[in-house]
């Protein structure tokens, strides 16, 4: 079917040519107007796939024809006239949602070429484009209606009620689970760390969160987020625990599923890079950058804190030495898309930061966030633990000891003897900066930020017991003594 477009141009020779060489072609079935208020009729009684419309007209501009239609009728693709010279109308039209730009020229053969082209790209892209939106809503969808596991159980890991959801997952009745423990079939290790949790849970601090697999009846593993909060007595014992689970086995189908929507986007869409070579001055990312005014430098980290901190929408930019390039794409303060381009090719979303180091001179570009949510689609960022900002904590200085980070083991004994399964709480300034279980040996080891800690150990007579330690060294360990607690 061929591609319906309304081609907009108050100047009668290019209507006729636009007949002459689209028209004919097959490809596209054109109808043609001279006014942007005959556009906007013409739009309100049939539905065309592509816009293409001259920039100077007598009634309205190009770019106020732009705005009204993404008012007023959404995203059609729309592509734009203009002569050379005219920067900032292109930078405009492009902050306006824009899809592309074409550059009049003498020669009619190559021109509408090029514009045929066009058309069919951002056909293709917009078809790509709603494919992956669907897929979207699909996975929110499930996000929606999956049922979350309920159920109370007692310290002793005793269930003492359940909803549907878990008891027919384990292929029984919810009075079935009454009585019986709490994941009962979790490895050592897991069951540890659920027991070490709970042992955690104070008036304080009286939830926490784990990630612990569940055995269905019909043998297969399901990965599972739980929430847990300790129900507590007047006296800050802990009575009770009411556990929320969620299956997180079919988000990951439906993620993996938009990822690959995200890779046919990627493969239509004209304005992300194929490789070094694509990237020129046809690319609309590159020709914003090298038209709007930078915001300033930060390396990667301050980047993204002061992002966030600001809530700024735009494209950051970063040159390597060897010449790659890197992209972030910043979304109302956070950074939703990446590309990265070496001589090997172009990575995209989560691949892209993958090299990124802290190092890298990012200078950032700001732009409308009609236009940054352009160029996520199809490099999104899922996973941002490559480029997180990390806290920052005052380090006080001693003698000559500078900034740094040492590994510190953690060794904890009763009566000289190791003592396992005790979960220790580090926290600096008031804030929890890591927490673990210790090993069969007592131990735990910690990557940490030169500086002064304070441990927090809760017995297993329930009492809470504070230690200081610091970190001063590359390696260094520090012995906490229970005996007689």
């Amino acid at each position: 079917m061929p591609i319906q477009v309304l081609f907009v141009d108050d100047e009668i020779p290019h209507l006729m040519l636009a007949e002459e060489y689209l028209g004919h072609s097959g490809k596209v079935e054109l109808t043609c107007v001279s006014s942007g208020r005959e556009a906007i009729e013409t739009l309100g009684k049939k539905t065309f796939q592509v816009i293409v419309s001259d920039y100077l007209m007598q009634d309205m501009d190009g770019v106020a024809l732009l705005k009204y239609i993404r008012k007023n009728f959404g995203n059609i693709p729309f592509l734009l006239f203009t002569g050379k010279g005219k920067e900032e109308v292109v930078i405009e039209a492009l902050n306006h949602g824009a899809d592309y730009y074409i550059r009049k020229g003498s020669d009619p053969v190559e021109q509408f070429s090029i514009l045929e082209q066009r058309i069919i790209q951002v056909a293709e892209r917009q078809n790509a484009h709603e494919e992956l939106v669907a897929r979207e809503k699909l996975y929110n969808s499930v996000l929606t209606v999956q049922s979350d596991f309920i159920l109370d159980f007692l310290p002793d890991l005793t269930i003492i009620r359940a909803n549907e959801s878990f008891s027919g997952l384990l292929g029984r009745a919810p009075t079935d689970m009454i009585g019986r423990k709490f994941l009962s079939d979790l490895s050592h290790v897991d069951q540890e760390e659920l027991k070490g949790a709970i042992r955690l849970l104070t008036p304080n601090n009286p939830a926490v969160d784990l990630s612990l697999s569940l055995n269905a009846s019909d043998g297969r593993i399901m990965p599972v987020t739980w929430h847990i909060e300790g129900v507590f007595t007047s006296d800050g014992t802990l009575a009770s625990c009411k556990a929320t689970g969620r299956n997180i086995g079919s988000e990951s189908v439906e993620r993996d599923s938009i990822r690959q929507y995200e890779v046919k986007y990627q493969e239509t869409a004209t304005d992300l890079p194929r490789d070094m070579g694509d990237f020129d001055e046809n690319v609309p990312l590159n020709f914003i950058i090298e038209n709007t005014r930078p915001e300033g430098t930060w390396p990667l980290h301050e980047l993204v804190r002061h992002a966030r901190t600001t809530k700024m929408n735009g494209i950051a930019s970063a040159t390597g030495p060897n010449g790659h390039r890197a992209f972030l794409i910043f979304i109302d303060g956070e950074p939703e898309g990446g590309i990265y381009i070496d001589r090997s090719g172009v990575l995209y979303g989560d691949k892209s930061v993958l090299f990124l180091k802290d190092s890298n001179q990012f200078t950032f570009y700001p732009t409308a966030p009609e236009i940054a949510n352009r160029f996520v689609t199809g490099c999104r960022i899922y996973d941002k633990s490559h480029i997180r900002a990390p806290n920052t904590y005052e380090i006080p200085e001693i003698r000559s000891m500078r900034k740094g980070i040492g590994n510190i083991t953690l060794d904890v004994r009763s009566y000289n003897k190791p003592l396992s399964g005790i979960r220790i709480t580090i926290k600096s300034g008031g804030k929890i900066v890591g927490n673990d279980i210790t090993s069969h040996t007592g131990q735990i080891s910690v990557q940490l930020l030169y500086g002064n800690y304070t441990g927090v150990i809760l017995t297993e007579t329930g009492k809470l017991h504070p230690f200081s330690f610091q970190v001063k060294e590359p390696e260094s360990s520090h012995i906490v003594d229970l005996t007689g607690i």
